[in-house]
């Protein structure tokens, strides 16, 4: 017996957007064109916001960038218990 549940998930997934498309916008694959430099440029940027994000290729930056997001996450949670508990 399928459950109306399981007939959703299945129509859910053929309605997946293509990972090609961001924004609208098709990227180009290599090529080097405006795509690319707007990539590069943001690479660039986020390079100088995250501590020890200069000179590290894409891949490495994302997880780095990733690990120091969970890390304000656990800042933030520690500074709201603080609060809590000194009634700030």
């Amino acid at each position: 017996m399928v459950s109306s549940l399981d007939s959703g998930c299945s129509n859910m997934r053929s309605r997946r957007r293509r990972p090609s498309a961001v924004g609208g916008r098709r990227l180009r694959v290599g090529g080097g064109g405006r795509t690319s430099r707007t990539v590069r440029v943001k690479v660039k940027k986020l390079q100088m916001l995250i501590p020890g994000g200069r000179g590290l290729e894409a891949e490495r930056l994302f997880r780095h960038t990733a690990d120091y997001i969970m890390y304000l996450r656990l800042q933030v949670d520690v500074l709201q218990a603080l609060s809590k508990i000194y009634k700030l």
